[in-house]
């Protein structure tokens, strides 16, 4: 399966189904797909990753691969495609926060740093302040 740039016409099944794996959606716009990548089968979205761009640092969001296709390797596709598309625009520090999976970017060369360490950028998004919960863990990859 491909990992293509997200159209328009992805935003919904992008919030299905990060909502249906309880992960948040509600901050996703139609201007936050310009960094988002998908998979897609005859359905539609079935995998998607996000990037917010700071400058030189980034917030790798919303990677999820749909139930039925997990350990076909779209996860780390999407990964891999998430960071080139980082490393085209200048990104030097990704960051994550993560509730259940550290073990999946543990093993992508993802660190895990005190959420005090996060450069301002990545702490003033909605997703660190608002949507993950305390108890996520944050993750960085130089």
């Amino acid at each position: 399966m491909r990992v293509e740039q997200a159209r328009r016409s992805d935003l919904a099944g992008i919030r299905w189904l990060l909502s249906y794996e309880k992960l948040p959606a509600s901050d996703l716009t139609e201007a936050a797909l310009e960094r988002f990548l998908v998979c897609r089968d005859e359905k539609g979205v079935v995998g998607a990753v996000g990037l917010e761009i700071f400058e030189n640092v980034a917030l790798l969001r919303s990677l999820v691969v749909g139930r039925d296709l997990r350990g076909e390797g779209l996860g780390v596709q999407l990964t891999a495609a998430a960071e080139a598309l980082a490393h085209r625009l200048g990104v030097n520090a990704i960051y994550l926060l993560t509730p259940a999976v550290e073990e999946f970017f543990r093993r992508r060369g993802y660190r895990i740093i005190a959420r005090s360490e996060a450069p301002a950028a990545i702490q003033n998004t909605t997703e660190f302040s608002q949507l993950c919960p305390s108890t996520a863990v944050l993750m960085m990859k130089p």
